[in-house]
C-alpha cells in the first residue's frame, strides 16, 4: 500500500522508520517531513492543516493509508475529511480527538463514568476563577482548555501565581483561543508515568510504560521543555498495577463508545501514581514525542498493519502480538535557549546516521543545519536501561555542532 506520514518531527521520523521495512509497504510520504525522514520516504512540502491539501496530495499519490503524527491535524479533523473520501487513516476523528482537544471534556468524561482523576472546577471568567483560589490550598495546577502547544499547564506553589496564571489565561489572552476557559484542579503527588495503548474502539493493546523527562537542566530543574529524552520500559511499574492501569484504558475507551465518540488510533495516558492508586492526568490522542522514539523499536509485530487494522476497526485479527523485553532511551539534543528563545541556524555535521531521529533539522546547500528548539533524538537499545543508555551517549560523540545541549542524566536518575 501507498502510506502518507503527516508530521515532521522526531516522533515522525519514527514512525517512519518503524513502518520502512514493512511487507505491507509499496511507497511512502511524508508532510511536511524533515532532512532524515527524506531518507526512508518521498517528503512533500505543505500544510499539514489545510486538510483539501492533504486530501489532494493523497488523491494525486494514490495513498492507500493516512498516519498522523501531532495533534493539531487530529482536532482539525483531518481523519474525518479522510474517512469521508474512504481513504483509512490512523487517528481519531475530531470528535474523538477532543479528549485531549478540550480539558473540560476530558475532566467530565472522567467524573461521569468514575474514572479516578483529581478534583477540579471549571471557569470561564477571571474574577469567578480567582474568588474560587482564595478558598483553595496551594500548590494547585491551572489549565487552558484547549491546545496550547505543552504550554498551557501552570503548577502554582504561591497563591499569586495560580492568579497570574488565570489572568494570563482569561484576560492576557497569553494562549489564545486555547484559555478562552480554563481548569483549576487538584495537585497530585506522587510518580509522574505514561502508558500507551492503540486502539480500534473495541480492542486495546497495550504498548506499554515510557518515563520522560520535562525539565531542561539536569536533576529535574528548569522549566519544562516538550521533552529532553525517555525510556522504556520502566521498572517501577508491577504486573498488578500495569493489569489496573490497562483496565483504565479499556474504561477509557469504553467511555468514549458511551459518548458516541469511537476512540480509534494512539491513547497516551499520562498518570499520576498517588498512595490512592494511579489517577488521570490528561490523555494524549497521539503518540508521545519522545515517548514514541522509545515505544515503537519495542513492538516485534509489523506496526503498519497494526495501524491499519486499528483505523479499520481489526485489531482483534493481530496475532501473536508482543513486546521486545529489552531497553530503549532517547536523549535529545536541543538549541542553546529552548525552551524559550531557541537560537537557531548552526550547521551540525553527523558523522554516523544510525539511531539518529531528526526532529527540528533543515538542509541549505546540502549542509545540515538546526531548526528548531529540540534538534536531534539520540537512541539506545540494549538489554538493560545503563547499556542502552551507554549505546545512546557514545553516539553523541559523533556529533560535530558547537551550539547542542542535552541533559547528561536521562536515564540514570528517578524522575518523580
Amino acid at each position: 500500500m501507498n502510506v502518507l506520514v503527516i508530521g515532521g518531527g522526531g516522533r515522525e521520523h519514527a514512525i517512519c522508520v518503524s513502518i520502512s521495512n514493512s511487507n505491507l509497504l509499496d511507497k511512502l510520504y511524508c508532510v511536511p517531513g524533515n532532512p532524515g525522514i527524506e531518507n526512508v520516504a518521498t517528503c512533500i512540502e505543505g500544510d499539514i492543516m489545510n486538510n483539501d491539501f492533504i486530501l489532494d496530495i493523497c488523491k494525486k499519490n494514490s495513498i492507500d493509508f493516512v498516519i498522523v503524527g501531532p495533534e493539531a491535524p487530529l482536532t482539525n479533523g483531518v481523519v474525518d475529511i479522510l474517512n469521508s473520501e474512504d481513504i483509512y487513516a490512523f487517528g481519531p476523528d475530531s470528535k474523538a480527538a477532543e479528549l485531549e482537544g478540550s480539558k473540560i471534556f476530558m475532566k467530565d468524561l472522567c467524573k461521569k463514568y468514575e474514572i479516578p482523576s483529581s478534583a477540579y472546577e471549571t471557569f470561564f471568567d477571571a474574577d469567578s476563577a480567582i474568588s474560587y483560589l482564595e478558598s483553595q490550598n496551594m500548590p494547585i495546577v491551572v489549565k487552558a482548555n484547549g491546545l496550547a502547544a505543552g504550554k498551557g499547564v501552570i503548577i502554582a506553589h504561591e497563591k499569586s501565581e495560580a492568579i497570574q496564571a488565570v489572568n494570563d489565561m482569561l484576560i492576557n489572552n497569553k494562549f489564545g483561543s486555547a484559555g478562552d476557559s480554563i481548569v483549576i484542579e487538584e495537585f497530585l503527588e506522587g510518580r509522574e508515568t505514561s502508558f500507551f495503548i492503540i486502539s480500534d474502539g473495541n480492542t486495546v493493546l497495550p504498548l506499554g510504560f515510557a518515563q520522560d523527562y520535562k525539565p531542561i537542566f539536569e536533576g529535574n530543574k528548569g522549566p519544562n521543555t516538550g521533552g529532553m529524552g525517555s525510556y522504556s520500559p520502566v521498572e517501577y511499574v508491577d504486573s498488578n498495577l500495569e493489569k489496573e492501569i490497562l483496565s483504565l484504558a479499556q474504561k477509557t475507551i469504553d467511555s468514549m463508545n458511551k459518548e458516541g465518540r469511537t476512540y480509534r488510533g494512539v491513547l497516551y495516558v499520562g498518570l499520576m501514581l498517588t498512595e490512592n492508586g494511579p489517577k488521570i492526568l490528561e490523555y494524549n490522542v497521539r503518540f508521545g514525542d519522545p515517548e514514541c522514539q522509545v515505544l515503537l523499536p519495542r513492538i516485534k509485530n509489523d506496526l503498519l498493519e497494526i495501524l491499519y487494522l486499528s483505523s479499520k476497526g481489526e485489531l482483534n485479527k493481530v496475532t501473536d502480538y508482543e513486546l521486545y523485553p529489552d531497553s530503549t532511551i532517547c536523549v535529545v539534543i536541543s538549541s542553546p535557549g529552548y525552551p524559550e528563545k531557541p537560537i537557531t541556524g548552526s550547521e551540525i555535521i553527523i558523522k554516523n546516521n544510525y539511531n539518529i531521529l531528526h526532529a527540528g533539522t533543515e538542509k541549505k546547500n546540502n549542509k545540515l543545519y538546526s531548526k528548531g528548539g529540540r534538534v536531534l533524538n539520540i537512541l539506545g537499545k540494549g538489554s538493560d536501561l545503563l547499556i542502552a543508555r551507554d549505546e545512546a551517549y557514545k553516539l553523541i560523540n559523533g556529533i560535530t555542532w558547537k551550539d547542542m545541549y542535552y541533559r547528561r542524566d536521562i536515564g540514570l536518575i528517578e524522575n518523580e
